[in-house]
């Protein structure tokens, strides 16, 4: 915070030359309004403007770009984050981003900005980049190379996560949970231990998703999804989405016996969520029907067979609940 000569030297110049200093600064300078929580941009100075490519009026209103990344892995990022959440000053060089794309090495300086009245108002951000060969960073000699490389291996790691991921549900895509069985599977013929698989329909779903839209199905799927992981939860159990209606489970070291009172368990646990499906004919909420496949020690099983078996078993819990309807009709 200013001194009180500091405050008086300031008061002395006029807006207008105030207004000169930040446009001429060669540091880009940012100011983002901390009385918001998304930490919305309210200027950028003309250097900031050439470094990032991006203009004043693309980033005014826009929540702090640097803030909002993702500091996993990145304990510069993490440092400012921590420094900004209890309205400290911090220095830290870490990789940004321009607007085409291309990357750089950025030392940024934050430092909280108060009001008259001593309350929190911005952040002001400086910005300029690393160079090297003058000398900058030099306690820090491979800074560049090294957060480059950080960046890098992050980006290959989220374009391997597209693969394994399904982005609606955040569950595993299908393929991905047939290359974790297989190997399951092997474990389970080696160490003479059970696999059992697991499948979840959610019961008319078409008449949810009719009403709500697919977006909201997506939803919907995503926290039933968090039913089965939050019951399925040792290291070794696996959660994927096998179509926009069922998802499927495995769970290794357990036999089908076991493996049934944990599905019993999640298909209570899903009706207990009250998610309303107005126009299904069984009822009025989304519910959810499970088969149960169990692959002892010594079977020949693969992961086809033991997907197809289980797919069997649904369409007979299907039918049997059909058949106990027209009975009870």
């Amino acid at each position: 915070m200013q001194t009180g000569r500091d405050a008086r030297s300031v008061k002395s110049l006029s807006r207008h030359t105030l207004e000169q200093m930040v446009t001429l600064s060669s540091e880009g300078i940012l100011l983002a309004d901390a009385q918001n929580p998304s930490l919305p941009i309210v200027y950028a100075n003309p250097a900031y403007e050439d470094l990032t490519g991006y203009s004043a009026e693309e980033l005014t209103g826009l929540s702090w770009p640097l803030v909002k990344r993702d500091s996993e892995g990145q304990p510069e990022l993490e440092r400012l984050k921590a420094a900004i959440g209890r309205s400290e000053a911090c220095q830290v060089t870490l990789p940004d981003l321009r607007k085409d794309g291309t990357s750089w090495i950025s030392r940024a300086s934050v430092e909280p900005v108060y009001n008259a009245r001593g309350e929190l108002k911005y952040f002001l951000c400086r910005q300029k980049p690393v160079d090297n060969a003058r000398g900058e960073g030099a306690d820090q000699p491979d800074v560049e190379v090294t957060l480059l490389q950080r960046e890098l291996g992050r980006a290959r790691q989220k374009i391997a996560n597209l693969d394994r991921v399904d982005p609606a549900t955040g569950l595993l895509r299908f393929g991905h949970f047939q290359e974790l069985l297989r190997r399951d599977l092997g474990i389970a013929r080696r160490e003479g231990r059970f696999v059992t698989l697991l499948v979840f329909e959610i019961v008319e779903f078409d008449a949810y998703r009719e009403v709500f839209g697919s977006k909201a199905a997506d939803s919907c799927q995503r926290m039933i999804g968090a039913q089965v992981t939050r019951v399925l939860k040792r290291a070794g159990d696996l959660c994927a989405r096998y179509d926009e209606s069922a998802l499927v489970s495995a769970v290794l070291g357990q036999d089908a016996s076991e493996a049934q009172r944990l599905a019993d368990q999640i298909t209570e646990n899903v009706r207990k969520l009250g998610l309303h499906n107005p126009r299904a004919k069984s009822g009025r909420y989304v519910v959810i029907r499970a088969a149960v496949i169990g692959c002892p020690p010594g079977s020949s099983d693969d992961v086809e067979a033991m997907v197809v078996r289980s797919l069997a078993g649904l369409r007979a819990t299907k039918l049997e609940e059909a058949d106990s309807s027209r009975a009870a009709s």
